[in-house]
């Protein structure tokens, strides 16, 4: 079943004349992992605020579950993104004045989410090893502490699919295994990631390799 589509997008800074996607076209089925490589300014970033909504095409369109996402105001695309998708940023998105436990709960919670994730966001700690951290705040973690804490932030509302923009950047080899490991058994139970990376570690069996290059995306196939 697709569970997001791409259709002819096209997006280019207002600065720049070249595009930054062009007449991109992907279709994304339920419980995919897409592993997208590609040199710094090729386009892996903006196209993630693409799909996320964060960032309008020019043309084309974005569809989540047949849902067309263009042309959506900022406040549906935020509640689409609350309710179904979940984006790991670059570097540290961490807010400074709330501890580990708070940042992981309190953007879902604020986003309208009732449930109680307290319980759910000590496992994935748990899971990540940082158990101990829960009531530490950033400035007193490493860059791979922070990074941790931030996958676990985007998965502990359960999430239909995961975009990750470097998720493995900042973390040694352990913590990386860690991590893919963990997007491995999440994709086994149906949910969709999608991550852009320099790490060629994240080419596991099983996933589905794309290159892009001056906006340009295309499939190697999927790795066995």
């Amino acid at each position: 079943m697709e569970l997001f589509t791409l259709n002819h997008l096209n997006f280019a800074y207002p600065e720049q004349e070249k595009q930054a996607v062009s007449d991109l076209t992907l279709s994304v089925h339920a419980g995919e992992f897409l592993v997208l490589c590609g040199p710094s300014g090729c386009g892996k970033s903006t196209l993630f605020h693409l799909i996320c909504g964060i960032t309008h095409p020019d043309q084309g369109s974005i569809q989540l579950e047949k849902q067309e996402l263009v042309g959506l105001s900022n406040k549906e695309l935020a509640k689409v993104r609350a309710q179904k998708i979940s984006y790991i940023l670059q570097g540290n998105s961490l807010l400074p004045n709330f501890t580990v436990l708070e940042n992981i709960c309190l953007p879902h919670q604020l986003g309208g989410w009732q449930e109680d994730l307290k319980e759910k966001a000590m496992g994935l700690l748990k899971e990540f090893g940082l158990e101990n951290m829960a009531q530490e705040y950033p400035d007193n973690l490493s860059g791979g502490e922070r990074r941790r804490v931030a996958i676990a932030r985007a998965f502990v509302h359960d999430p239909i699919l995961v975009v990750a923009d470097e998720p493995t950047s900042d973390l040694d080899v352990e913590n990386t295994e860690i991590i893919l490991d963990y997007f491995q058994r999440q994709q086994q139970k149906g949910k969709t990631i999608l991550i852009s990376t320099h790490d060629l570690s994240c080419l596991r069996p099983g996933v589905t390799h794309y290159t892009m290059e001056k906006g340009v995306l295309q499939c190697q196939g999927v790795l066995s």
